[in-house]
């Protein structure tokens, strides 16, 4: 195959010819005999980069192009190596001027041997022949804008003719012929050279909704070259519970939590890109998945028919090539959008490269994205005529087949994205992208070039965006968050292009690593290995270390010590999920660092060394439970921007390192706590930091000396800012000092959220009243209780209001609040009036408001809660009729409470009736003794009754088919089972705490007749004596009984063995039981528990007489409570 790996050097001769001319003419002035080489370093670097455009199109040429890419590679690498020395020299620059001297007198002979270099390397540039460039000062940032930039990506989810292929094999999965058979699980390969579309059609067959609602379990999990049975176990089991598995869990723990969830039940499980080469690599999971139901159905995709000799239990299915209508459509889509820039030429040439993707979906993909708005005649011509198509295909499935197209596309990259994409081979295969992450470690690897204003991180967004824009990565959408994958064969061309500077190292596996190597993934169990050890002492130069959490074993302080202090320009280290307790000061030696990642560790301080690493960009901290503090000297980090940490770590922490307004580039500080009488802990810390964007939370500002020295409205990046003063005592002059205080900390307009808590003012600021805040979403004014009014009218954009704790507060005076749909107000005992007319309002909660009797008028109202108003009457009439013309154009009454999908009402004693029009979906009655009637609602989905003065209200539950759950709670007098209406949709019923219930029995058999029902929980029942004779609904699956001191009965000899669908079943604190039903439980039982229940407990031991009565209970559970 021909060579396809070029090699660019733009962008590090670009950045090194910045920084000679920042330090030439003051920091290396002072280095002996070093003024002289570093002049004719500048000279060369100009005159490099002059030729360089010519040398990395050459490159390819057959007649100079082997020898040009072996000058081209010496050049990089001594490029990297002056990069490093002066990176190093200009951290020292800003220590310790003591130890200033020395380090020249050092590195003096260092700097002098590497540029010399350096010259040598320059000189042969006059071997080749090359042209300067007719625009030499051009570069990359000023090409930058070659492709348009845009915000709306292509919708990777969009496929094209793939529906008949999708539609066969959903039918072939659901058939019962596919069932497993005995001593077999079903097992459908899908086959298919890389880049058809393997995983795409899983994906759609995974989320089909016929699939949805045939298979209740569905599980995906993305295997790849590494079978590991552990890791798809934990990947199983995470996907099924949607929870982290720990990466020490043995064996035994995830095959006891597999049988747990799946034992028996049918489910889907697609397993993704799998590549093995024998029986018994898939032997162990086979057998673990026959557990299953007979049901199962395992969807395997992969490029090796060998993975589908080995595994398939059923017929195969291979993928043909997309046709062509259907990748001239797709070519289209992506390159045109709308059709209007296409030309009959330009049609005509796109037909031509689309002919040449073979119908592999993702070089269609690749070559629309590299066009996408590009109407230039003579590049459509450039890209067809390419040599690249001639480029041989590689048979061999040992190395990676990179498709002619995907290679096209990258080479048509800017440099600048080029280094971007390739330091992308790193990762894992699969590997899942967060976009801030990736553009934090460019920035760490200064790959981001400045545009115009923006900052760094913005235009790193933008370079991603770029690359997604040309289909170098695909959106996936996990737990509403974007997220991203490369395409194996997307990331097998970053691996070829990116080597030696790029690689991952694997525990028995053989890799080839050289001292050119920067950038490293070590794949490995243990540190100590003798290929770890090997990397580290033949890798001496690397700038990027990562240690994946699933791979890493064993962490121990001796061998991080060791390795630190082989990482000399170490930037960017990823030790985060490992099992790391501790780091050792030799951290504080990684001069160069700029990412470090420690999140999910079991670190429980930092020592003070990590306060040394002056370049540091981002600290990760994120989920450390046992650390409480930040080192004291973090305020030396004057570098930092990014410092995250989770909610839970400021919540214990204390308080802050002093002198943290030294870390002016900081972006994210969640906790401010001001200390008026330590050094470095006043407000004033907050005055130079600008760069403040997300939630800030300034506590204790009752200490605050001068608050306007925090310089909030200068903050134009700050979205949330929360203000807090302590809950103590005061007097008339704190209360005079803190409106002085809060009028000198005017945020900036851009402010999106506001909160103000235990303010001991009476009167609020007039920034807050004046309109200033034209950007404010959400106000929270909490426990401010010298207030006695509020006004809210000059928020325009307000859409959500929480007013808790104010004591004093009696009014709330006639305004207009356009955009407000969301309102909380408790705690607020003399509030006698709200604002008439809310136009927008779809949530109202009102808690705890003795004084207010009437609500107001909010046509659009979904959610109602009221909870402990004691003197709230009826209803406003202008919540059941209201006219609003703009809505309503003829003019007739609207009900406004005909589209409440929920009302919850709770210790509301004078509401004696409900609304008449009124259809809700969810309803809750507690404590609401005068209401005895219920609306006729046939969207009623859930009903709660609770603390109702007698079982009269249990009468009025209307007969209806959407009704779903029920609750029964705290009802008085009820001695026996209420006669319920025609419930046929009833799913779950829930009784609890009905202390004079006797009796789940009536004439009529309410109870048995509930046909739907699936889950009957009853609790704190203390004069229940049986289960009824007559039986338990028969569609029942999960059965609860908790806290009933008098049920000694579970009913007559079939009243359990009956339930052919009950699974699973709980019997709690009812120590009165002795036995179950004569004829036992039913066969589909999988899960008993019993709690606190003796004398049944001591009958199931494995001698007891209730014992053969559960032994086929695969999951038991016995003990006390």
């Amino acid at each position: 195959m021909a060579e396809i790996a070029s090699i660019f050097v733009s962008p590090i001769v670009s950045k090194l010819t910045e920084t000679v001319a920042t330090l030439i003419n003051e920091e290396f002035a002072a280095i002996k005999g070093s003024k002289k080489e570093l002049e004719k370093l500048s000279s060369n670097l100009i005159t490099i980069a002059a030729v360089l455009e010519d040398a990395e199109k050459k490159q390819m040429d057959a007649a100079c192009g082997r020898s040009l890419k072996v000058w081209l590679s010496k050049l990089k690498d001594i490029a990297f190596d002056v990069e490093d020395i002066l990176d190093t020299f200009a951290t020292e620059a800003h220590l310790s001027k003591v130890r200033r001297i020395p380090f020249r007198i050092r590195m003096a002979p260092e700097i002098k041997q590497i540029l010399t270099k350096f010259d040598l390397i320059a000189k042969e540039k006059s071997n080749f022949g090359l042209s300067v460039s007719t625009d030499a000062a051009r570069s990359d940032s000023q090409s930058q804008n070659h492709f348009p930039l845009t915000n709306s990506f292509v919708d990777t989810s969009d496929v094209l003719g793939r529906d008949s292929d999708k539609d066969k094999l959903i039918d072939q999965m659901l058939s019962n012929e596919s069932d497993s058979r005995e001593g077999d699980v079903s097992v459908i390969p899908i086959t298919g050279m890389g880049g058809l579309g393997k995983t795409t059609l899983a994906q759609l067959i995974f989320n089909n909704e016929r699939v949805k609602e045939h298979f209740e379990y569905r599980m995906w999990v993305c295997v790849t070259i590494d079978f590991n049975l552990q890791r798809i176990l934990r990947g199983i089991i995470e996907f099924h519970t949607q929870m982290e598995v720990s990466n020490n869990l043995s064996m035994d723990s995830l095959l006891t939590r597999f049988k747990d969830i799946l034992a028996g039940k049918d489910f889907l499980l697609v397993l993704d890109d799998v590549w093995i080469d024998n029986y018994q690599d898939w032997e162990p999971l086979g057998n673990i998945l026959k557990l299953g139901g007979k049901g199962t159905r395992v969807l395997v995709t992969s490029r090796s028919t060998k993975v589908s000799d080995i595994m398939a239990t059923q017929t195969p299915y291979t993928l043909q090539d997309l046709p062509q209508q259907e990748c001239w459509s797709l070519f289209k889509k992506i390159a045109f959008k709308d059709n209007k820039n296409m030309s009959n030429e330009l049609e005509s040439i796109g037909k031509e490269i689309v002919g040449k993707c073979n119908g592999l979906p993702l070089a269609v993909k690749a070559m629309g994205g590299l066009l996408r708005g590009n109407v230039d005649v003579d590049k459509w011509k450039g890209i067809l005529r390419d040599s690249i198509w001639e480029l041989e295909d590689e048979k061999s499935l040992n190395k990676p087949k990179i498709l002619p197209a995907l290679k096209l596309s990258y080479d048509h990259l800017p440099s600048y994205l080029k280094q971007c994409y390739s330091y992308c081979s790193i990762f894992p295969k699969a590997y899942v992208f967060d976009r801030k992450q990736l553009v934090k470690l460019w920035m760490a690897q200064a790959f981001i070039q400045p545009r115009g204003q923006k900052s760094a991180e913005e235009t790193g967004r933008e370079y991603f965006d770029e690359l997604l824009t040309r289909s170098f990565f695909q959106t996936l959408d996990i737990d509403n968050k974007e997220r991203y994958r490369m395409h194996d064969l997307i990331h097998e061309l970053a691996v070829s292009v990116s080597s030696p500077q790029c690689c991952q190292v694997m525990d028995h596996k053989s890799c080839v690593f050289s001292q050119q190597c920067r950038h490293v993934s070590l794949l490995c169990q243990d540190l100590e290995s003798p290929t770890c050890k090997q990397v580290f002492k033949t890798c001496n130069k690397l700038r990027t270390l990562l240690l994946p959490s699933e791979y890493l074993k064993s962490l121990r302080r001796q061998t991080l010590d060791q390795m630190f202090r082989s990482l000399k320009y170490i930037r960017a280290l990823d030790l985060s999920s490992s099992l790391l307790t501790e780091l050792p000061d030799s951290v504080g030696e990684l001069k160069l660092l700029r990412y470090l990642d420690l999140s999910r560790t079991e670190i429980k301080k930092l020592p003070n060394s990590v306060c040394k690493l002056w370049n540091l960009q981002t600290l990760k901290l994120l989920g450390c439970l046992w650390l409480f503090e930040l080192p004291e000297d973090l305020g030396k980090m004057v570098n930092l921007i990014y410092l995250e940490l989770d909610d839970m770590f400021w919540f214990k922490c204390r308080e802050l390192p002093p002198r943290m307004g030294n870390l002016t580039r900081l972006q994210n500080l969640h906790a401010f706590r001001v200390l008026s009488s330590t050094p470095g802990r006043g407000i004033g810390e907050l005055k130079d930091m600008a760069d403040l964007t997300g939630k800030l939370h300034i506590s204790n500002l009752e200490n605050a000396v001068n608050a306007a020295e925090a310089k909030l409205n200068q903050k134009e990046s700050l979205q949330m800012l929360l203000l807090e003063w302590t809950d103590k005592d005061f007097n008339q002059e704190d209360e005079v000092r803190a409106e002085r205080d809060l009028n000198h900390l005017q945020p900036h307009s851009n402010l999106k959220g506001l909160a103000l808590h235990h303010f001991k003012g009476s009167n609020f600021p007039s920034w807050m009243t004046s309109g200033l805040l034209q950007n404010l979403r959400t106000l929270t004014l909490s426990h401010c209780i010298k207030c006695t009014t509020i006004s809210v009218g000059q928020l325009p954009r307000l859409r959500k209001l929480c007013i808790k704790g104010m004591l004093e507060l009696e009014e709330w005076p006639e305004d207009q609040c356009p955009t407000l749909n969301r309102l909380q107000i408790s705690t607020c005992p003399k509030l006698r009036k709200v604002p008439n007319l809310m136009l927008n309002l779809t949530f109202l909660k009102i808690k705890k408001c003795d004084s207010l009797k009437a609500l107001p008028m909010a046509p659009c109202l979904m959610f109602l809660i009221l909870i402990d108003n004691l003197v709230l009457e009826d209803w406003h009439e202008g919540m059941l009729t209201a006219v609003d013309e703009q809505r309503n154009p003829v003019g007739q009454p609207r009900p406004s409470l005909i589209g409440v999908l929920e009302l919850k009402l709770q210790n509301c004693p004078n509401i004696q009736a409900l609304p008449r029009i009124f259809f809700p979906q969810k309803l809750e009655i507690r404590g609401c003794v005068q209401v005895t009637a219920l609306p006729v609602s046939q969207r009623l989905q859930h009903l709660a009754l609770e603390m109702c003065s007698s079982d009269a209200l249990l009468r009025e539950i209307p007969s209806t088919n959407s009704l779903y759950s029920l609750v029964i709670s705290k009802i008085s007098n009820l001695t026996c089972f209420p006669k319920l209406p025609h419930l046929p949709g009833l799913k779950s019923l829930y009784i609890s705490e009905c202390e004079d219930l006797s009796s789940l029995s009536d004439e009529e058999g309410s109870l048995k007749s509930l046909s739907s029902l699936q889950l009957l929980s009853i609790r704190g029942c203390p004069k229940l004596e049986a289960l009824p004779d007559e039986g338990l609904p028969a569609a029942l699956e999960g059965l609860m009984i908790g806290s009933c001191s008098s049920l000694s009965s579970l009913g007559s000899k079939q009243t359990l063995k009956s339930l052919h669908s009950l699974t699973d079943m709980y019997l709690e604190d009812c120590p009165l039981i002795q036995s179950f039903p004569e004829d036992g439980l039913p066969s589909s039982l999988k899960h008993l528990e019993i709690r606190g229940c003796p004398l049944l407990t001591e009958q199931c031991q494995e001698e007891g007489e209730e014992r053969p009565k559960i032994s086929h209970v695969t999951d038991l559970e016995i003990g006390s409570i």
